[in-house]
């Protein structure tokens, strides 16, 4: 007979009631201040999305007026246009500027307000008023063209037209080109479309000045509100910008403000924008339930936690009952199990027999699923070596974007970013790597001449934020030593033998995570270059040592792949090198890696492609960041570029404008990148189509014969430059 387990009392169902509400208080406290924090920190974060995309808009604002200028000043330097003023000839003076505008594409039809094109063009005489139009009067919304004298420099501002719609006015003084003196100015209207309308995030931008807000697409009681808000942020700013919170139509938004036009004889133009608040209140408001939810369990998890503690410390008894109840059981067991007879153990014997046959037969389908695990743990290799490569990138941009004195010196500034160009380019490589899956073996490494000396100091550059910031943000100290002494050139692909230095010198840093010595070292043995990697950390053992480049083999559990090492040693063996490995427990690891020397080929000569400036080029993508880099890409090797945002525009634009070459996107809404060259080659056959997307690695060219050259993203200058001088000579 079995001890009945005897009644809790009352000590238990105090003590188990105390100590709830001691943890429910303590929960009730944490649960608050993780809420007061996490609102702080989702406020701050919003703010500072909104404060960067404003900025990003004002820049866009600052390029629009620049280029505005810029067209300004050429026009009102043209000689003709300066002889009819020098000459009081109104009728040439209205007639050459708007030949010079036609011809320019400057102006269009009547009430044109396309983006670009000028809705207006007038003159100013010498002391600052409107010079009419032949046969005309100036009329009392011209009038406010003029100013109390000629500016001594471009002058940019707002004012509203006779539609009382928005003009930005842009006001460059003539002057006579022997004296200087001002003959007058020539004022360009056109319509803000750069500064209005609908943002980034659902947002929206507009104009303040005169005491008048230009925001289109409201309705007249939103747009009452939205003129109170601007207006009490413009007069709560006080100098040249501000922020305020701002509910319009019964929508929470951040309005910033910055007044673009300082010290302008014209009124003063604040340019606001307005960010919907919605969105960051409603994550704030699932974030509060998140919490609640949270502390919900953990009071759960603490009551069971709690109940069995008390149970524990009240029933010593029950627990002895139960003890001697499992010694009585095992005892019958014991018992049980002496009287198995021989038959058992024959019939046992066949039940193992039986599974050892169903063993066998599982054998085959695990190393099946083996296969399958293989395959996963190599596509976590490739990101683990693509995170390698993010390591500068993400530490200098850092140091960019958080130390003043970076950006103040010019010559840190520009070796930080090279840095990370190199690092993006790895980047590159490793994705281009995955067509190692599955390219033909017969496609050879294309071989360069490689410098060790400068592959150790780019390595040592780029893994800097792993072997010192982070090493010393966990407490350890890690020097890093370079002896560098005159070896042959190699040949080899440099950011492969480059991500080989990444692994070993990251390798070594996990091997001391208290810090030690790890020495990167040059040296020549006969004709041979050898590179080798030191550090001072724990070392192998021999089981260890043996089995370390085995694909799989990792020491590191969760946080290892296995395959670090065998993919060094396979870039050794593929640039013909040969790996030595030195390792004790306890005193560090050597690798040595021996390398042949460059042969130069005839074949490695190769000139750089010349490519002619200004051609007439149509970028068609539909993501506008890569499209904004494309141009401007092309624009620094001054080409005019004309850009759509997807290819049925694009289609259009090529069908009204011939131009000299087209790059495109492949995948794009609507309309492939390739349909669209098809039918831009049966149109004008001779103009050469430039396929560039992120699949350029895996694609062959001959599977596309609309197009003459098919690159990959991302593209570098000099191999744009290269597209373009292929592409023209297909065509």
């Amino acid at each position: 007979m079995s001890a009945a387990p005897t009644k809790p009392g009352r000590f238990r169902v105090r003590l188990l009631v105390t100590v709830m509400l001691v943890v429910a208080a303590a929960t009730g406290v944490a649960l608050w201040l993780a809420q007061r924090r996490a609102e702080s920190e989702e406020q701050q974060r919003i703010t500072e999305q909104f404060r960067r995309t404003f900025a990003m808009q004002l820049g866009e604002r600052k390029t629009h007026l620049e280029a505005l200028a810029d067209l300004g000043r050429k026009l009102a330097h043209k000689p003709r246009i300066i002889a009819a003023l020098e000459e009081d000839s109104v009728q040439d003076l209205y007639d050459n500027a708007r030949i010079e505008l036609e011809l320019r594409g400057v102006i269009g039809g009547s009430g044109s307000s396309a983006a670009g094109v000028a809705r207006l063009f007038r003159f100013l005489d010498k002391k600052g008023a409107v010079i009419p139009r032949p046969h005309e009067q100036v009329s009392a919304w011209e009038a406010r063209l003029a100013l109390p004298e000629i500016p001594e420099q471009q002058e940019a501002g707002y004012l509203a037209a006779a539609d009382s719609s928005l003009l930005e006015v842009v006001v460059t003084p003539m002057l006579d080109s022997e004296t200087g003196e001002a003959l007058g100015a020539m004022v360009l209207g056109f319509t803000p479309s750069a500064v209005l309308g609908a943002s980034s995030f659902n947002g929206l931008q507009g104009i303040w000045t005169a005491d008048r807000f230009y925001l289109p697409g409201l309705d007249a009681s939103t747009m009452a509100e939205a003129t109170k808000a601007a207006a009490d942020a413009v007069a709560a700013a006080g100098g040249r910008e501000g922020s305020a919170p701002a509910a319009i139509g019964g929508v929470p938004y951040l309005l910033f403000c910055h007044l673009v036009n300082p010290n302008s004889k014209f009124s003063p133009a604040w340019q606001v924008g307005l960010y919907p608040l919605s969105e960051s209140l409603a994550r704030q408001q699932v974030l509060r339930w998140q919490i609640v939810g949270g502390g919900a369990l953990l009071l759960l998890v603490a009551y069971v936690a709690v109940h069995i503690l008390v149970v524990r410390l009240s029933s010593p008894v029950e627990k002895l009952a139960e003890v001697s109840e499992g010694h009585r059981v095992g005892r019958e067991r014991a018992e049980a199990a002496l009287d198995v007879t021989n038959e058992d153990l024959r019939a046992r014997n066949a039940e193992l027999a039986e599974a050892l046959e169903k063993l066998r037969a599982a054998q085959h389908q695990i190393i099946q699923q083996e296969r399958l695990r293989a395959l996963g743990q190599m596509a976590s290799g490739v990101a683990h070596d693509f995170n390698n490569a993010l390591v500068p990138i993400l530490g200098f941009s850092d140091l960019l974007l958080s130390s003043s004195t970076a950006l103040s010196d010019p010559k840190k500034a520009r070796h930080y970013l090279q840095n990370i160009q190199t690092a993006a380019g790895d980047a590159a490589s490793i994705v281009a790597r995955l067509r190692e899956f599955y390219r033909s073996h017969a496609e050879e490494m294309q071989p360069a001449p490689v410098d060790l000396a400068k592959l150790v100091e780019q390595a040592a550059t780029l893994t800097r934020p792993r072997w010192r910031d982070q090493a010393q943000a966990n407490g350890a100290t890690i020097e890093l030593r370079t002896e560098l002494q005159p070896v042959p050139t190699i040949s080899g692909e440099e950011a492969a033998l480059r991500e080989v230095l990444t692994n070993l010198i990251f390798n070594a840093v996990d091997a001391m995570p208290q810090g030690g010595r790890l020495t990167l070292r040059t040296l020549r043995r006969g004709e041979n270059a050898v590179l080798e990697v030191a550090d001072t950390g724990s070392g192998m053992s021999e089981e260890v040592r043996r089995r370390c480049l085995e694909p799989f083999f990792s020491t590191k559990g969760e946080r290892g792949t296995g395959l670090g090492l065998s993919m060094v040693f396979g870039i050794v063996q593929r640039h013909s090198g040969h790996l030595d490995l030195r390792s004790e427990v306890g005193q560090g690891t050597t690798f040595q890696l021996t390398f042949p020397p460059h042969r130069a080929a005839a074949s490695e000569a190769k000139a750089t492609p010349e490519v002619p400036r200004g051609l007439h080029v149509l970028v068609v993508d539909d993501e506008e960041p890569v499209r904004r880099t494309i141009a401007a890409t092309l624009e620094h090797d001054g080409h005019r570029v004309v850009l759509a945002e997807h290819a049925v525009e694009g289609l259009r634009q090529f069908m009204a404008t011939p131009f000299d070459l087209v790059v495109t996107d492949r995948a794009m809404p609507g309309m492939s990148g390739e349909q669209m060259a098809a039918s831009m080659k049966q149109v004008r056959p001779r103009t050469p189509v430039i396929l560039l997307t992120g699949f350029g690695q895996f694609l062959e060219k001959e599977k596309f014969p609309e197009i003459d050259v098919l690159a990959s993203k991302p593209v570098s200058i000099a191999a744009m430059r290269e597209a373009i001088s292929s592409a023209l000579r297909h065509a």
